[in-house]
């Protein structure tokens, strides 16, 4: 019961025709953008909440963590939101709102990936499916 070339030129035919079907190196290339895109705005919003506790040296301390673990490029953008104490309220509003947006992005990819990979058919009302969204892919096939 070993492998035999033939057996394994067939399943690789079938796998190759399977990420060509099911669309799979975009998918995955979606979801590692839009994954990578949340950053930002989750930092944004983590440096807002962070800023707002009432402890001693906390944000100090957790500048530098972050410092350590961020690339250099990032801690001017982190700390010139945390220094506008002004605008912080907005600040805290504008992550939430980007983070919901990019994350929503996400999993309406991996919806569309896993129904792809599952050949599901979409049962879901117009207004569940996100039909309504401004600027969604899936506009077309919802009319």
């Amino acid at each position: 019961m070993g492998v035999t070339s033939a057996g394994l030129k067939l399943a690789l035919r079938h796998a190759f025709r399977d990420v060509v079907k099911n669309q799979t190196v975009q998918a995955a290339a979606a979801l590692s953008y839009y994954s990578i895109l949340s950053i930002f705005p989750a930092l944004i919003l983590l440096s807002a909440v962070m800023a707002n506790i009432p402890l001693p040296d906390f944000f100090a301390d957790l500048l530098v963590a972050m410092g350590r673990v961020l690339p250099p490029g990032i801690m001017p953008m982190v700390n010139s939101v945390m220094s506008d104490n002004a605008h912080l309220g907005a600040w805290l509003s504008l992550g939430t709102l980007g983070t919901l947006w990019v994350v929503s992005s996400v999993f309406d990819e991996m919806i569309e990936a896993l129904d792809a990979a599952y050949d599901a058919v979409e049962s879901r009302s117009f207004l569940r499916r996100g039909c309504w969204r401004w600027g969604s892919r899936r506009l077309p096939p919802c009319l």
